[in-house]
């Protein structure tokens, strides 16, 4: 007993010393389970160390699976009411995955570490919705189409599919000030919400015709890149004041205080490929600039694509113009479902300076409803060499990082 007390009444500090030397978040979970100080002492995720995990979702129907992984440290984490084949991962950022329910078009912020889930405003409260009527089977949707106001039906699941390209999340959602930004449509438009809203608001641009392909919250503001790389900014701070407006104002006349005009054009060195898709990041980073990743991929056969090549542009803070980089120097990035971010691995033997960490976010693939194959893997672009993950796996829920 004499022992236990000993540990118990450890300083603080001293704990949270220890904690910095681990890396392996099941070692922290061995470190709170010492005594019942230390577990309430520490918080449930660990928030000193950033190392990436990649989310496997769910059974593939590859047999050598557990096999392939079992030399590796793997952690089983169950969700009771969680149907692989009924939910699409659309976003990971805090710790949090967020998913969008296919049977019910429900939005749900899930944490693989506590457990726990929170829901945002379904699918059916997008702007481009019209009408939602939950009782006409197979012609649930009225819509209409954002670039020429035409009206249309759809069904539910369909929309349910292919509505959410990307959703990021400010911080937890126990902060005040958390918001939610989506990427949706086909035509990639912005949607926003507070935690506690019924309803998606859109945001407006200066060029009805943008269409996104990544978003960050970062330093107070909703950065987007679009697809011909130009960057915008939007100002977080006025939207969230504009949200708490009762009634809710339209968020068009507010295109000036908001933002939403293009902060950077693309970059004059990238060379675009048109016999290959392109998938762009944008990253912030700790001295205040902006990164973006521009991933090359090659169709290697039907509904398959392969990346071949990745170009990384840098745009430093205050700056207009974007300039080509060769080395990410002590960080690494993360980029893929997951909210993109940049990290510091110091000396993590599970994350490595000057890498890129990508997995596949190819929605319309996701969608079909069977086991696909994913282009996921590590760069070095110190030797320009990529160590492909898993290649030969077909996986019903793509896997995506997570950061505690």
């Amino acid at each position: 007993m004499a022992e236990i007390d000993r540990w118990s009444n450890l300083h603080p500090d001293l704990l949270y010393q220890i904690t910095e030397h681990l890396y392996s978040y099941h070692d922290y979970i061995r470190l709170r389970l010492v005594c019942k100080e230390w577990n309430s002492k520490l918080s449930s995720i660990p928030n000193h160390k950033r190392n990436p995990w990649l989310l496997l979702p769910g059974t593939t129907h590859d047999s050598s699976l557990s096999h392939i992984l079992e030399k590796e440290q793997i952690y089983h984490v169950m969700f009771p009411d969680f149907d692989i084949n009924d939910n699409l991962i659309r976003g990971s950022c805090h710790g949090w995955l967020i998913t969008v329910v296919i049977s019910e078009g429900a939005i749900r912020m899930l944490n693989p570490f506590t457990k726990t889930h929170i829901d945002l405003p379904p699918v059916s409260t997008f702007p481009d919705v019209v009408r939602y009527h939950p009782d006409r089977h197979g012609d649930e949707y009225v819509l209409v189409d954002l670039y020429n106001d035409v009206i249309y039906n759809l069904d539910a699941i369909s929309f349910h599919k292919y509505e959410i390209q990307k959703i990021v999340i400010s911080s937890p959602p126990d902060n005040d000030d958390f918001m939610a930004v989506a990427i949706y449509k086909e035509c990639g438009k912005l949607a926003v919400c507070k935690l506690n809203d019924k309803r998606w608001t859109h945001i407006p641009t200066e060029q009805m015709s943008t269409f996104f392909q990544d978003v960050i919250f970062f330093q107070d503001k909703i950065y987007a890149l679009d697809d011909d790389t130009s960057l915008y900014e939007f100002d977080k701070k006025v939207i969230m004041d504009e949200l708490g407006k009762k009634p809710r104002p339209q968020l068009v006349p507010l295109l000036t205080s908001i933002g939403g005009m293009c902060e950077a054009p693309p970059p004059a060195k990238l060379t675009m490929y048109y016999t290959c898709s392109m998938n762009k990041y944008v990253i912030g980073c700790v001295d205040g600039s902006l990164l973006m990743i521009v991933k090359h991929n090659d169709w290697a056969m039907e509904m398959l694509h392969v990346c071949n090549k990745f170009d990384v542009f840098k745009l430093n803070k205050n700056s207009k113009e974007w300039s080509r980089m060769h080395s990410l120097e002590d960080y690494a990035v993360m980029i893929g479902y997951n909210s993109s971010v940049q990290m510091f691995p110091g000396k993590s033997p599970y994350c490595k300076r000057n890498h890129i960490y990508y997995t596949d976010n190819q929605v319309v693939l996701h969608t079909l409803g069977k086991p696909s194959l994913q282009d996921m893997g590590i760069l070095n672009l110190e030797d320009t060499n990529t160590n492909e993950i898993l290649p030969n796996v077909e996986w019903v829920c793509p896997p995506t990082w997570l950061l505690p």
